[in-house]
């Protein structure tokens, strides 16, 4: 039996951070390390479907979705169910002591999805822990050592993962030395081009700049991989220009170097499509899933070709937890629920699109509008003109919209990014409801600091 709540929001009872959130604040700072921040100081007890309700009595509209994990909303019943039905069966033992079905029908099932038809998987325990091992596989395949990623790209915390992350604070700083033969290049920013030139007149130059580099010593003829992502999250929810990804693909192959899709957050529906390269005409050599892989189950993935999973020597791949049974069951049925919801992502694209390109005709301040399917977002600036990221005013309509029930993010390499994560199953209503609250947000806070 999944209990329900029936929630109903966003409904502000106390003005949040009510006074048991405080006191679990308290409790943070006293017990927990200083790395760790918090963004939205509400103590959470319940989470159902689109909404999340704090322990003060409050519920808020949540277009976060625990950062692109929870597209299907929390908690839905046929994914808690199938997790219990494991549970009764059993919760570990391990992949590699013995197998067992979950992981094995998660395997074959991300062999059906994925494009191309990536035949062979590993499953790990997050997103971050499968870029890991998506270079590892892509390091014993092709027996090089460089390794390429993007300056303003996220892919995760480890050791690995931040240095190939560009973002200095607070993801790399004081965590040095990193690991070697990262070399970072530029991604296809075109309000921001680091070329100073204009799409579609650039010829995607950007591309042809990582041509270079590729084949320039010391890097020639010694690129293991490239890792990309789709659409960046953290950066700033950048998509490239048409044709971008077909240009990737076609320079990783001149050179030998393995194509590495990071799916973690454009993943399972987030862009209108299963995975986000499907927006392109492109097929990855290997794919890193999580975050939506299993809607809120710890669990990550790597799908890729045959010859290249099948690299590495037996024994040189696994871990605990790694792929756990529950997680599996759940990530199963995450991926029937992700079908059904598939088609909701056109009524949420063409709102948000309107929405915030209203915001950008009537806001000085909304410099750019950007995004893929329910992958939406807008830039902060002070001028047009001059482009001056506004980091403290994206915070405060953050903040702003919190006050008010609704749970939304900041991102990008300057801070200044309004991303919206909405639940794919959200209805037409209650999306306006959420973004009705954000523009009046953004409204107040612009003539608060005084560029109205």
């Amino acid at each position: 039996m999944v209990k329900t709540y029936n929630l109903k929001g966003p409904k502000i009872v106390v003005e949040p951070p009510g006074p048991k959130s405080k006191k679990a604040m308290a409790r943070k700072e006293k017990y927990v390390t200083n790395g760790i921040k918090i963004g939205l100081p509400a103590s959470l007890e319940i989470a159902e479907g689109p909404f999340l309700k704090d322990v003060d009595g409050n519920v808020y509209l949540d277009f976060t979705v625990g950062i692109g994990v929870h597209n299907c909303g929390h908690r839905p019943a046929a994914l808690v169910k199938a997790c219990q039905d494991q549970l009764d069966k059993f919760i570990h033992i391990c992949f590699m002591v013995s197998p067992y079905e979950s992981y094995l029908k998660l395997a074959e099932e991300m062999s059906k999805i994925t494009p191309g038809r990536l035949q062979k998987s590993i499953f790990l325990n997050s997103g971050s822990e499968a870029i890991e091992n998506a270079v590892k596989i892509a390091r014993a395949y092709t027996k090089r050592k460089y390794i390429i990623s993007y300056k303003t790209a996220f892919h995760g915390r480890t050791f690995l993962d931040i240095s190939l992350t560009g973002k200095e604070k607070p993801y790399r700083e004081g965590f040095g030395p990193l690991v070697p033969y990262v070399q970072l290049v530029d991604y296809a920013y075109c309000y921001r081009c680091p070329l100073r030139l204009e799409y579609p007149s650039c010829n995607l130059a950007c591309a042809d700049s990582i041509r270079t580099v590729m084949e320039t010593s010391p890097l020639e003829g010694d690129v293991c991989c490239l890792v990309g992502e789709p659409v960046q999250g953290e950066g700033g929810f950048i998509p490239p220009p048409p044709g971008y990804w077909e240009k990737i693909r076609k320079i990783c192959d001149d050179n030998g170097a393995v194509f590495i899709d990071d799916e973690v957050q454009t993943g399972f529906g987030r862009t209108g499509k299963m995975f986000g390269i499907q927006n392109w005409k492109v097929v990855p050599d290997m794919l890193v899933s999580g975050k939506g892989l299993s809607l809120g189950m710890p669990l990550g993935g790597v799908s890729g070709k045959d010859e290249i999973m099948s690299a590495p020597g037996p024994a040189s791949l696994g871990g605990t937890f790694g792929g756990n049974p529950v997680c599996c069951a759940g990530a199963l049925e995450s991926i029937k629920l992700t079908k059904k919801v598939l088609p909701n992502t056109k009524m949420i694209n063409r709102v948000e699109k309107k929405r915030l390109n209203e915001w950008k005709d009537k806001f000085e301040a909304v410099g750019d509008v950007r995004g893929i399917g329910a992958m939406m977002g807008a830039e902060f600036v002070k001028t047009r003109k001059g482009k001056e990221p506004l980091p403290e005013l994206t915070r405060n309509i953050q903040l702003n919209c919190f006050k008010h029930g609704l749970y939304i993010l900041t991102a990008g390499a300057y801070g200044n990014v309004i991303r919206l994560h909405p639940p794919l199953i959200i209805k037409q209503d209650l999306l306006e409801k959420g973004l009705d609250i954000l523009e009046a947000a953004i409204a107040e806070e612009i003539k608060k600091a005084g560029l109205a």
